[in-house]
């Protein structure tokens, strides 16, 4: 069971024929989830958690000409720990005790800054930002095997401070016989703040890239649509990620493209605009890594209290081979 309050309050100001724009806000979050465990020999039988969180907020624009535009944003969030794990126990099928324990996760808070600039012109849409974000109490879901078993589930882990900075830009184009192309890319430069308690050491995690954070990352999409005939291609780059806190262990770069290919035809009576379309996902067929758990390390390391904490290796998940499919649809 979950309960939200929220109490809020926020005004707008325009300046000087409305080139400028200030906006302020102040939010209080209260949020109560409760639970029952009815597991027999469940131990707690009941779980609760209470969450009070202010979320102070600030925006900022110019209007420098009617098409460009400079902006900063100044705004707040939390994440209450929000999984079943971190409240209740996981018990073996096989067994009548417990394997896992809920943990005491805190509140995940997180400050963000960013600064940046919009065009949109007759030709081509842009643009680009600069950002900052703080975290503590950082949430980093996990998947893990319950122990003795091939059964997985989540396991949500308190990494701690985490800051992320980077650059994000875009531009898209007006179309131009019937085609419209659009590129968009991004830098972040992602790392760990604390070294992570293991509960029986503290591994040397301060300054490591963070996990799932890749430094690169872009797209190119080309649409086209006369009307009757429409297309698309999507162009997407992932670089590479660290799956431990250690960085002892990444998932390699990926490249994925799909495409699209319909038909419109013409409206008969109450039918409207049926249309047929074909999808083609991964059209080059590339074996890649998607997604994977994380864990703290995958080789053995030397904790700073000189305990050597053995490594285990992520669980990875496979990213989709091609595949193409036909649908039909229509309006009425």
């Amino acid at each position: 069971m979950q309960q939200v309050n929220t109490l809020f309050i926020a005004d707008t100001q325009k300046l000087l024929n409305d080139k400028p724009t200030i906006s302020a806000g102040f939010r209080v979050a209260m949020v109560s989830r409760q639970g029952t465990n009815l597991i027999p020999g469940a131990d707690p039988y009941k779980m609760q958690g209470n969450y009070f969180e202010p979320l102070p907020q600030f925006s900022a624009s110019y209007q420098i000409t009617p098409r460009d535009q400079i902006y900063i944003n100044g705004t707040t969030s939390f994440r209450a720990p929000e999984s079943v794990e971190a409240y209740s126990q996981i018990f073996d099928p096989n067994s009548a005790h417990a394997v896992m324990q809920p943990q005491s996760l805190k509140p995940e808070y997180s400050i963000s800054e960013e600064l940046g600039y919009r065009h949109q012109g007759s030709f081509y849409n842009f643009s680009m930002s600069l950002f900052n974000l703080n975290m503590t109490n950082h949430q980093v879901t996990s998947t893990g095997y319950i122990p003795n078993t091939n059964m997985m589930v989540s396991s949500p882990i308190n990494i701690g401070g985490q800051t992320s900075r980077g650059v994000q830009a875009e531009i898209g184009f007006k179309r131009w016989h019937h085609i419209s192309p659009y590129f968009s890319g991004q830098f972040l430069h992602s790392t760990f703040d604390n070294d992570f308690n293991t509960g029986s050491g503290l591994l040397p995690t301060a300054g490591k890239t963070a996990v799932g954070a890749p430094k690169f990352t872009g797209a190119i999409g080309l649409n086209y649509d006369d009307g009757k005939f429409f297309g698309n291609f999507q162009l997407r780059y992932v670089d590479t990620q660290y799956t431990t806190f250690m960085n002892d262990e990444q998932m390699p770069a990926y490249l994925t493209s799909d495409v699209t290919l319909g038909y419109r035809m013409k409206s008969y009576g109450r039918i409207q605009h049926p249309q047929i379309q074909l999808n083609l996902m991964n059209v080059g067929d590339n074996h890649y890594r998607s997604g994977s758990s994380y864990t703290t390390n995958a080789q053995a390391t030397v904790m700073k209290n000189g305990v050597i904490k053995a490594g285990s290796a992520p669980t990875y998940l496979v990213g989709g081979n091609f595949a193409a499919m036909v649908s039909i649809s229509t309006g009425f």
